[in-house]
């Protein structure tokens, strides 16, 4: 394979991802698995809360009174459900039409936010304190968790809600707020976290449905905070959350809705019927389509996540659960090239790939990469600019020229030889650039002119 076709794919735009078709689902996730991770992964919908996490009074973690969770920092939840952690990563490996979960706290009649208060009232947050230590567990122990809902329905700690938001943000999550009613509750936590974290929450799932039937989110204020409006299958038909969340949109500018509750259409057409009326309204839902899988061990063992065409810094990277330095093989379907980096945020040294890979130790990548790009192979030659710069390519020479006021004056670039691997970075001087250092070969210089990618080859 010729690696330098590959290396024009060095930088691509990160895509928005959207979220605007939500779903909350309790026990078929875990107890009805044969079914309800497939069912979930091709219904539509691009967002899925699974409900719900209690916190008893001494900050273990149970799910829906059914099973424990986290206890005294540590997963336990793996001996009721052995498969859970797996299957909630693989609610995001393509194919699949989500790209955001969630898990939610509390519920209406539960004691988890008062026990959160005077857990914070008399540990704090700190890095010692046991929800400090269980939800770090947690964040480990699922990765592909994007955010924590917040469904307080009577505690309404305006202080201690904000100190939990801000631990949560600074442990990498964000959050969601769930509100019914007490508004100026919910509008506090969201102004007050979001002063003292820019951006911790990110989405407020709006109650119309219940005991907050009567809700319009015309009359709910957060600001930029997207607003997504919820409602119940047992008192809308599909067309009803299609017409009322047009009206919504039409008059309020909601950013989507989200149904309650998966476990009342589990495994019938009701689960796509759902999502499909909230897409008709805000779009998005397609199914997306793997392009490539990533292995965490040679010849293509441990676990496996498949991705769609994208940009995937290490954050987004862990939202999938692939970790840092984690991986060892990939396959790479036809049509399709992979980049790897070194580095976060597509930087350092840089592997292309347009075929699978049973192992990586003989490129000497074996559990490296900290980001990557995958591209439809017509995208990556889309990508490969030509202008009028010219260089010097004369074999034997030690320095590349630029001729006249050519080239990329005081601009980074990088340089690769025919392997892919970055050898050297520079910025030109005076149009020239020294390389010395190079052994005699074929290299690609690449660098970012003008908003446009120019990838060169030249000799030494």
């Amino acid at each position: 394979m010729k690696h330098f076709l590959t290396i024009c794919l060095l930088i691509c735009i990160m895509q928005t991802v959207n979220a605007n078709s939500g779903i909350y689902a309790g026990g078929p996730v875990y107890k009805n698995r044969n079914y309800s991770i497939s069912e979930l992964k091709g219904s539509g919908y691009t967002c899925v809360v699974v409900w719900t996490i209690h916190i008893d009074a001494s900050g273990n973690f149970n799910f829906n009174a059914e099973f424990p969770l986290v206890q005294n920092g540590a997963y336990v939840g793996a001996s009721s459900y052995p498969n859970f952690a797996g299957d909630i990563a693989s609610l995001k490996s393509a194919p699949t039409s989500i790209n955001r979960l969630e898990f939610c706290l509390s519920a209406w009649g539960s004691s988890t936010f008062a026990n959160i208060r005077n857990l914070i009232n008399a540990q704090g947050t700190g890095s010692t304190s046991i929800l400090y230590r269980n939800f770090e567990v947690l964040r480990n122990t699922f990765p592909a968790v994007d955010a924590i809902g917040f469904d307080d329905e009577s505690t309404y700690d305006v202080n201690s809600s904000t100190a939990l938001a801000v631990m949560l943000g600074n442990l990498g999550f964000k959050v969601s707020l769930v509100p019914y009613t007490a508004q100026s509750y919910w509008t506090s936590v969201a102004t007050n976290t979001n002063n003292q974290r820019p951006g911790t929450v990110d989405r407020v799932d709006l109650q119309c449905y219940a005991g907050g039937a009567g809700n319009n989110p015309c009359n709910w204020n957060f600001g930029s905070i997207p607003v997504y409006a919820g409602l119940w299958d047992a008192e809308k038909s599909t067309s009803q959350v299609q017409s009322q969340l047009t009206t919504w949109r039409n008059n309020c500018g909601v950013d989507g809705g989200f149904m309650w509750l998966y476990d009342d259409f589990d495994n019938t057409t009701g689960t796509e019927a759902y999502a499909a009326a909230i897409n008709n309204v805000f779009g998005g839902g397609a199914v997306n389509t793997p392009a490539a899988r990533f292995f965490k061990d040679c010849n293509y063992t441990g676990y496996a996540v498949s991705l769609a065409t994208g940009s995937y810094t290490l954050t987004r990277l862990r939202s999938y659960g692939i970790l840092n330095d984690d991986i060892s093989s990939l396959t790479v379907e036809g049509g399709y090239s992979v980049t790897l980096y070194w580095d976060d945020n597509y930087a350092g040294s840089v592997l292309g790939k347009n075929t699978s890979d049973a192992c990586l130790v003989d490129d000497g990548w074996n559990d490296k990469v900290s980001s990557l790009v995958i591209s439809s192979a017509s995208a990556a030659r889309e990508q490969t600019v030509t202008t009028n710069d010219r260089i010097s390519n004369i074999p034997g020479q030690q320095e590349i020229i630029f001729p006249g006021s050519a080239g990329p004056a005081g601009i980074p670039v990088r340089i690769y030889d025919i392997m892919g691997r970055q050898v050297m970075t520079a910025r030109p001087v005076a149009n020239r650039i020294n390389i010395n250092s190079l052994l005699p070969g074929v290299y690609v210089m690449v660098y970012v002119k003008d908003g446009r990618q120019v990838s060169k080859k030249f000799v030494k």
